[in-house]
């Protein structure tokens, strides 16, 4: 099938209960020890589809006639990335980008050479032109009886992305494969397979022509790790080695822990309310090492801090312990201060005010990876810039014992447990990253499968019904993130172009015009910027809302009130994430607020006659609407005006005159006929 419209399904349900629900999804028929049901396609609007059985009952047939098309529905298209469901499920991420294609005897570089991959099941006899032909010699019959492979396949066909295209988006690979040139063009292949023991990647390279130049295979042997590179040299039809191309692949396996079973029932992954720009509390109440906030940064007091100062969300970063217990810190590394031994050997007894000088300790640096939380729970660390940087930086910890919210190193269950419901959580999943200077931010880390699985798996089972956002610098980790979960929205975090941070050398970090086309191409939620990169260029922003993406900005330039008010109001973005959120000025929680605006609403509304469930009872008149909504309380002109976009009635129905202000500020498109369901959305959806 060339597209999804190509695709039709007709059938027929039985149901006998008053309501059904469901979503279309679209996916791979694959095969390992069992056939699974891959889903690589579907409907991620907020609610599924609903039809009320009785109320359309015909006879004994509802909806004989109706048609459904996939995607749409109440006048919106939301269409997402499936999920990873089984055991045996993997989606494989091959990339092309840098110099990846090199010819041993060409005294030039090629130009505009075409790459087709496919992958294939090495138990099965390849598809006719699928293999590479020798001018010379004879195989030995193959005695392997074909009628044995798998009846169907274990993996599903192959699709593409171009980063560095104008269209981002995955699509049909072409037959001629698709145009690489050496740093220049970012290529992306995906694929599913459920037997990846036996999957291996039939690699084409042509010509500007088409002329087929060489081939070559990637095996399983030389896809070993989850996450690498692979150099594979090619042939050309006579069997002579004429070059080598590069590849680096990402293994992307299902969540393997405990969680709650992962349905199509609620989804929040692409959905955003659109409402005025959401502000977030940069790790918890801010920065307390480089900026002294009030509250250390990271704790169970930072963060519930910024919920009573009115934050929307608050922003914090994820690692995990040696112990592999995801724990709240910014930092890869920890400074731990040890007193200096005396030569001799004996302790040396020193004056109380001498004890922390610095010529008594010495300072470590450790990486968290390296400490189990019990360790890190007991020893006295400092902020890995301590030493170096004493006039900016301060201690952290002081002398003395401390509650335990104050405390560092707070454990991602207990922030869902100990910090206000109410306040959303933007989880940003700390994984080292290679930097531009050739530095890595802490090697030898956790295996990124394994590393997610358990920061999800925290989530999942503890979360509640709080809102969650996830975030990370590591595109990679968005991927997993995405594909490993349905229920929650991933931001790429992008430095871009940057004076005031080391860059890393990851291509797609790169720029944010970049960062915006791999969060399109990864169907991620949207790209959180940095607002250095933003104040010389803003057209990234335009670009990720063309694609339809949220963005939010971050950055030490959001400590000035001036910023702020430009992303707001003149860049229109999504969310801001800075410090000592409500310090400066009183403000409250956008969510709180919402609720509560809807239980005024409700309560304005008792005595009428208040709807049995919600999008399903319809006020006839403007009028009849507006009576329900303010019953006997006077309500002013302009907000009569912005409710029914006409003329206000000179009374309420209790004959009082509409003349006085009321606090009530709603956004519907259309009175005539209006539904509970939009008054619910305009107030209490998340």
């Amino acid at each position: 099938m060339s597209s999804i419209s190509d695709i039709r399904w007709i059938g027929a349900v039985y149901h006998l209960r008053s309501s059904l629900k469901n979503r279309w999804s679209l996916g791979d028929v694959l095969l390992a020890l069992e056939l699974s049901f891959t889903c690589y396609k579907w409907e991620s609007f907020l609610h599924p589809r609903s039809c009320l059985v009785k109320a359309e009952q015909r006879g004994t047939t509802c909806r004989a006639n109706h048609v459904d098309l996939f995607g749409y529905y109440a006048g919106r298209k939301v269409v997402s990335e499936g999920w990873l469901q089984y055991d045996d499920e993997n989606q494989i991420l091959l990339r092309l980008h840098g110099n990846a294609i090199k010819f041993y005897k060409s005294a030039k570089e090629r130009k505009n050479c075409t790459v087709k991959i496919n992958p294939m099941d090495v138990r099965r006899r390849l598809r006719s032109g699928a293999q590479i032909n020798f001018s010379y010699g004879v195989d030995e019959e193959d005695d392997e009886d074909d009628n044995t492979a798998p009846p169907y396949p274990s993996h599903s066909s192959i699709s593409v992305a171009v980063l560095s295209d104008k269209n981002p988006k995955f699509k049909n690979q072409p037959d001629v494969g698709i145009t690489f040139n050496n740093n220049k063009d970012y290529i992306v292949y995906k694929t599913h397979s459920v037997a990846v023991e036996f999957l291996a990647f039939y690699v084409e390279i042509f010509s500007e022509e088409g002329k087929r130049i060489g081939a070559c295979y990637a095996l399983p042997s030389s896809l070993a790790d989850s996450c690498g590179q692979s150099q594979l040299p090619f042939i050309n039809s006579s069997g002579r080695p004429i070059g080598q191309i590069t590849v680096e692949y990402l293994f992307v396996r299902n969540l393997r822990r405990p969680i709650p079973t992962q349905n199509m029932e609620v989804s929040y992954s692409r959905h955003w309310k659109k409402r005025n720009t959401i502000e977030v509390g940069h790790r918890g109440a801010g920065n307390s090492f480089t900026k002294f906030a009030a509250a250390r940064e990271n704790t169970i007091y930072s963060l519930n801090t910024a919920a009573k100062n009115g934050a929307d969300y608050v922003e914090f970063d994820v690692q995990l312990t040696k112990d592999k217990v995801a724990v709240i810190y910014h930092d890869f590394h920890v400074l731990v201060s040890v007193a200096k031994r005396h030569p001799s050997g004996v302790p040396e007894v020193l004056h109380p005010a001498d004890m922390h000088s610095e010529k008594h300790i010495d300072y470590h640096e450790i990486p968290v990876k390296d400490l189990k939380l019990s360790q890190l729970k007991l020893l006295m660390l400092d902020h890995v810039n301590f030493p170096q940087k004493k006039e900016n930086v301060k201690k952290l910890v002081e002398d003395g014992e401390e509650e335990e919210d104050f405390k560092p190193f707070p454990t991602l269950v207990e922030a869902l447990t100990k910090v206000d419901p109410d306040v959303g959580f933007n989880v940003e999943v700390k994984y080292p990253m290679m930097q531009s200077n050739g530095e890595h931010e802490c090697d030898h880390y956790f295996e990124r499968n394994e590393f997610i699985d358990v920061v999800l798996a925290d989530l999942l089972n503890n979360a509640g019904a709080r809102r969650i956002m996830f975030s990370s610098f590591d595109p990679d980790i968005c991927s997993l993130i995405s594909m490993k979960q349905n229920k929650y929205p991933v931001l790429f975090l992008c430095v871009g172009e940057t004076q005031r941070y080391t860059r890393f050398q990851d291509q797609r970090s790169s720029t944010s015009l970049t960062a915006v086309n791999f969060a399109a191409g990864a169907d991620i939620m949207g790209v959180n910027f940095n607002s250095e990169d933003l104040l010389n260029d803003p057209y990234p922003v335009k670009r990720a809302n063309d694609f339809g993406l949220i963005t939010f900005v971050w950055g030490d330039d959001l400590d000035k009130k001036e910023n702020i008010n430009y992303f707001k109001k003149e860049l229109g973005v999504d969310g801001l994430i800075y410090d000592r959120i409500g310090e400066d000025e009183r403000r409250r929680n956008v969510f709180i607020v919402e609720r509560e605006q809807k239980r005024a609403l409700f309560k304005m509304g008792s005595g009428t006659s208040t709807p049995q469930s919600r999008g399903h009872s319809t006020f006839a008149t403007p009028y009849s609407f507006s009576i329900c909504l303010v019953k006997n309380m006077r309500i002013s002109v302009d907000i009569w005006r912005k409710l029914t976009r006409g003329t206000p009635p000179l009374q309420t129905r209790s004959g009082t005159r509409s003349s006085f202000r009321a606090n009530i500020s709603l956004k519907i498109t259309t009175v005539q006929g209006a539904r509970w369901s939009q008054i619910w959305a305009c107030c209490g959806e998340r």
